[in-house]
């Protein structure tokens, strides 16, 4: 291939206006435990949950019910706000 070839091509595009699919359950509470630097046992604790429970939703064998899914996304929307508010719960 001659350089001339890649000059139009764009290695860093401008992906703001891809429609990206909005993350499940899973999604949500693997980014909120990397952001608030939590291991799997130590979320597992906070939610309540065993870690059992925790690693077969976030690895997506299971599905939490309503209110699980419930709480999963409060604590992706606001996680230092939901962590702090269960510790002291």
């Amino acid at each position: 291939m001659a350089d001339d070839d890649f000059e139009d091509w764009d290695d860093n595009p401008d992906w703001s206006d891809y429609p990206a699919k909005p993350l499940d359950a899973a999604g949500q509470l693997l980014t909120a435990r990397a952001r608030l630097g939590l291991s799997q046992k130590e979320m597992a604790s906070l939610l309540g949950i065993s870690i059992g429970t925790l690693r077969n939703w976030e690895q997506r064998r299971t599905d939490p019910d309503g209110p699980g899914k419930a709480l999963i996304s409060l604590i992706y929307r606001h996680p230092e706000e939901i962590c702090t508010w269960l510790s002291v719960a």
